[in-house]
């Protein structure tokens, strides 16, 4: 004869009670939260760099102008919630000064140091990963902001952050936006089946938010939902005093992982304004080169979703990794993107084509604020209580420029960014600077400092 019971019923069975402790949990928990919006952060990247001639708005500050049949057109709808940025530049990977391609100091290619660089603003380690032209390097060096925020911010939410991509084919480098520390680079997943699975798999809907009633429930669950590791606190704290730093480094990263995979087996009630579960459809591939658009749209609407529902609050949306050989086939291109941003600017056919690729991305993103935006949120919107920042790895792919890398930010994160303006910076400015800024917008307003900080001379001026 076997016998099956719940935690609730061992702990109780030895002579224990479930803690009163698991009541404030509730409280601060996304399933009941309450009270005045908070502010979002999803970066939107794009690779291969973009064609500034049709790229770039005229004008300046508050009067610029979008032009018609220019990249950016599609944003025209939003131009009073975005601020596009000139003059901020991956000055993080000038330092040191690299030698070579392969240089053991500031290893990595323009490809893959941007992507390296982008959220991290650190050096890439030495390593084997091959990058094209002899270039060679391990991964970046250091936390990437969007982890960096979710360690401090990311216990309000259920899940700390979500990354997801489109089309992410190959490994390595070029396909990691989010790093948990140095050498640890975050998994992005190109499925939005599984994305869906993983947020909304055990999700029940409840528009206006919980009864009483409900609220019990959810107590109780909450309360058989606390992790087994709450109570063996007292051993695991004793034995943590008797283990070298090293073994202390590695259970702890164990202990954690448990944590995590038992915060995402609790029942999620989905509450919050225009909050709903996104409707997936029939299954496709998500790698296929015709399901680009499909699966891309698909992620959006996970994160419009999953923001409207205060299940996270910070993510990363990768359309393919940097070097990127999607063939937009949708748009009569059958050449990889890769190959098309080596052609010089004299080739005007494949210039032309390739302002077609990025206003297609500039149409993806229109599509995502647009969703944001229709979304009331307290006195505004979701994209008003968000900022999501449409970025590259290069400014300019024949040439492999980290210098005035292509940014547009939407929404204020809650009023935090004053918007619609052209932003130009002269001289230009390290991208550090913005990812402070990212950082105090979300909350966490005394920081001044991230990444290299050789480089790094506070928030980015003027966006406040």
């Amino acid at each position: 004869m076997s016998f099956r019971w719940s935690r609730r019923r061992f702990i109780q069975s030895m002579g224990m009670t479930v803690p009163a402790v698991a009541l404030p949990v509730l409280w601060s928990s996304p399933l009941l939260a309450a009270g005045a919006p908070a502010p979002r952060l999803l970066v939107f990247f794009s690779p291969n760099g973009t064609i500034y001639p049709h790229w770039g708005p005229t004008g300046t500050g508050t009067t610029y102008t979008i032009a018609a049949g220019s990249i950016l057109e599609p944003l025209l709808p939003f131009k009073a919630k975005l601020n596009i940025l000139q003059g901020v530049s991956y000055l993080s990977e000038e330092t040191p000064a690299p030698a070579t391609n392969s240089d053991p100091v500031n290893p990595g290619n323009r490809h893959m140091k941007g992507s390296g660089h982008l959220l991290t603003g650190v050096p890439l380690l030495p390593g084997t990963q091959s990058g094209g032209g002899g270039a060679t390097s391990g991964y970046a060096g250091g936390i990437s902001v969007d982890q960096y925020i979710a360690q401090k911010i990311g216990g309000q939410t259920k899940f700390p952050s979500i990354e997801a991509g489109v089309g992410m084919k190959d490994g390595g480098v070029r396909q990691h936006l989010a790093y948990a520390g140095s050498n640890q680079p975050l998994p992005t997943e190109s499925d939005p089946f599984k994305v869906f699975q993983q947020i909304f798999g055990n999700a029940t809907a409840s528009q206006a938010g919980p009864a009483p009633a409900q609220q019990q429930a959810l107590a109780q669950r909450l309360a058989e939902s606390k992790s087994i590791l709450d109570y063996a606190a007292q051993d695991l704290a004793t034995l943590m005093a008797r283990l070298p730093g090293d073994e202390k480094v590695r259970l702890d990263r164990h202990l954690q992982s448990i944590r995590e995979i038992e915060t995402q087996l609790v029942p999620t009630a989905l509450t919050g304004s225009g909050c709903s579960m996104p409707t997936l459809g029939p299954t496709i591939d998500p790698l296929a080169t015709a399901n680009f658009p499909a699966a891309g749209k698909l992620q959006m609407d996970i994160f419009i979703a999953a923001f409207a529902c205060g299940l996270t609050r910070i993510g990363t949306l990768q359309w393919g990794g940097s070097t990127s050989e999607q063939q937009f086939t949708w748009l009569g291109i059958n050449t990889g993107h890769h190959t098309m941003s080596h052609v010089g600017d004299s080739d005007l056919g494949n210039m032309a084509q390739l302002v077609k690729i990025n206003n297609w991305y500039a149409q993806q993103f229109a599509y995502l604020l647009g969703k944001l935006d229709a979304i009331q949120e307290g006195t505004g919107t979701l994209l008003d209580n968000s900022v999501v920042a449409w970025t590259n790895e290069l400014s300019k792919g024949n040439t492999h420029s980290s210098h005035n890398i292509p940014w547009v930010l939407a929404g204020s994160a809650g009023g935090y960014f004053r918007t619609g303006r052209l932003i130009q910076y002269t001289p230009e400015q390290p991208h550090n600077n913005l990812l402070v800024s990212f950082m105090n917008a979300m909350g966490l307003t005394n920081e001044t400092t991230f990444g290299e900080r050789a480089v790094c001379t506070g928030p980015l001026t003027g966006l406040i």
